[in-house]
C-alpha cells in the first residue's frame, strides 16, 4: 500500500520526497525513465522524512532485524535499524560477502540472479523487516522474503521509497504487507514521457534489476 492510502494522504513529507527524486530519461538504455534517489540523499531534511516514516511505522513491531538489498537498502536501512534497535543484515549480490553465506535465485527479464546472506545472521524466530528503494515487478523482494524465511524469520513488511504503477493498489508481495512512500517522479518536462513510461511497463523486470545493480 501506498503510505498517502494509510493515513499519510496529504503530508507534506511525502511532496517532498517525491519532488526531490530526478528523473533521469533514458538511462542507462533508451525508455527507462531512471528514478534517482541519490538528489534525495542530498537534502539532509528530506533523507530525514524518508527515514522517520519508516520509524514511525516499525518502532512498535517488535522488529529485530532490517535486512537491506543491495545496493540502495543500504542507504536507508541502516538509520532505520538504529533508530528503532534493530540490526542491519545486508542482502548482497553473489560472491560479495566473506563469509559462508545462505543464496536465493530469482528470475529476471532475461536469465537470473540471486541474493545472499551470511549464515548465522538472522536467527529463527527473528521478526524482519526488508528494505529497498524502489519496487518494479517485486521479483527482487520476493528473493528476500523467501531467503529470511529459509532461516526460520519471520517477515513483517517490506518497506520500499518508490513504487512503480505496476504495483499500485497492490498490498501485499508473497502474502506479506508492502508499504511504499511516494509513486515514481515523472519529468516536470512532459515530452517523450508517455513513450518512455510504456517501454518501463514492458521492461518492469529489468527496472526492479537496476534499481538494485545501478
Amino acid at each position: 500500500m501506498f503510505a498517502a492510502e494509510n493515513g499519510l494522504k496529504g503530508d507534506p513529507r511525502l511532496q517532498a520526497i517525491s519532488e526531490a527524486i530526478r528523473v533521469v530519461p533514458h538511462f542507462p538504455k533508451p525508455g527507462i525513465m531512471f528514478q534517482d534517489i541519490t538528489t534525495l540523499l542530498l537534502d539532509h531534511k528530506t533523507f530525514k522524512h524518508v527515514v522517520d516514516i519508516f520509524v514511525d511505522r516499525y518502532r512498535d513491531m517488535d522488529i529485530s532485524v532490517v535486512a537491506g538489498v543491495e545496493a540502495r537498502g543500504f542507504m536507508f536501512g541502516p538509520s532505520i535499524a538504529l533508530a528503532i534497535g534493530a540490526k542491519f543484515v545486508p542482502l548482497r549480490k553473489p560472491r560479495k560477502l566473506p563469509g559462508e553465506v545462505i543464496s536465493e535465485a530469482y528470475e529476471l527479464e532475461y536469465g537470473t540472479d540471486c541474493l545472499e546472506m551470511h549464515v548465522g545472521a538472522v536467527q529463527p524466530g527473528e521478526r524482519a523487516l526488508v528494505i529497498d528503494d524502489l519496487i518494479a515487478t517485486g521479483g527482487t523482494l520476493s528473493a528476500a522474503i523467501r531467503l529470511l524465511e529459509r532461516v526460520g524469520a519471520e517477515v513483517v513488511e517490506c518497506g520500499c521509497v518508490i513504487g512503480l504503477p505496476e504495483v499500485k493498489g497492490q498490498c501485499r508481495l508473497n502474502g506479506k504487507p508492502l508499504y511504499i512512500l511516494v509513486g515514481p517522479r515523472e519529468l516536470d518536462n512532459e515530452i517523450c514521457s508517455s513513450s518512455a513510461w510504456a517501454d518501463c511497463r514492458n521492461n518492469g523486470a529489468s527496472l526492479e534489476q537496476m534499481a538494485v545493480n545501478v
